[in-house]
């Protein structure tokens, strides 16, 4: 098993860093290279140890080729400068020349520009405006009518009877149902918490499922009379069929009461009754 270079630990192939020291443990064929800050292996190729940061200064010479480094080739021989024909005049008087050629073309540009500029645009002729229109006169105000009493509106009108019948007849099934299955707690919510000695008709109510048997309830609402949105007066008849739980006998019989209902947090209730003549 190879070890490590720096602390000697031996360590698995192809891993690729220490697990106690952290040098770099690829490519022991390129040699060791090391920080000369932590002495820790590192790749030949890092500028900076991956350990303690710090830079690698003096990188190592890059392997040999595997051949020669050919010559480079000889550079080419320089050219001869190319002769220069002489011209039979002095340098000086050439340059002269030159010379007073340039600036008789400056002055020739100079007066064709002069005697060619533009002359400037003539100025715009002022601009006639149109007189400004008359204001058109005002509208006059229309005539204020003389403002008329608002007569007051009408006031509301008690809700619709067969609407009301429609509810009150919801309310007065649920007192039904709880008869037949004797259930006290259904019983009294139809019943207004002011209506007249509350106790004496629960416990009536009680004392006579205790003697009787419902076997059959009918109810009919007639004669009902909206006295506002939250109160109302209706004829109820019951027709009622009961089976003695001692004797085992059956009676039918019927009842009619004045029933005036109030309405309690949105649903009606029974306020009072009265047993009225059939």
């Amino acid at each position: 098993m190879p070890q490590c270079p720096h602390c000697q630990n031996p360590y698995e192939v192809g891993q690729r860093y220490c697990s106690t020291c952290g040098s770099f443990l690829m490519h022991p064929e390129q040699g060791d290279t090391f920080c000369p800050q932590c002495g820790v292996r590192v790749s030949p190729r890092q500028e900076f140890c991956h350990e303690c940061d710090a830079p690698l200064k003096g990188a190592p010479a890059a392997p040999e080729a595997l051949g020669p480094v050919p010559a480079s080739a000889a550079p080419a021989p320089e050219a001869a400068p190319a002769k220069v024909p002489a011209t039979g005049l002095p340098s000086w008087l050439v340059g002269v020349l030159v010379g007073s050629g340039i600036l008789i073309i400056i002055l020739l540009v100079l007066l064709f520009t002069r005697g060619t500029s533009t002359p400037p645009a003539p100025a715009p002729a002022p601009k006639v405006e149109a007189p400004a229109p008359a204001p058109a006169p005002a509208p006059a105000a229309p005539a204020v009518a003389p403002s008329q009493p608002v007569a007051p509106g009408p006031a509301p009108a008690p809700p619709a009877e067969a609407n009301l019948k429609e509810e009150l007849q919801k309310e007065l099934s649920i007192l039904r149902e709880a008869q037949l299955r004797k259930d006290i707690v259904q019983f009294m919510s139809v019943y207004s918490l002011t209506y007249p000695e509350l106790d004496d008709k629960r416990a009536g109510t009680l004392k006579s499922w205790e003697n009787y048997d419902f076997t059959n309830l009918v109810f009919t609402v007639d004669k009902i009379q909206p006295i506002d949105s939250d109160n109302a007066i209706a004829t109820v008849t019951w027709y009622i069929d009961t089976k003695n739980r001692r004797t085992h006998d059956l009676s039918s019989s019927s009842q009619t009461y004045q029933v005036r209902f109030a309405k309690e947090l949105g649903k009606w209730r029974i306020r009072s009754l009265e047993e009225a003549e059939q």
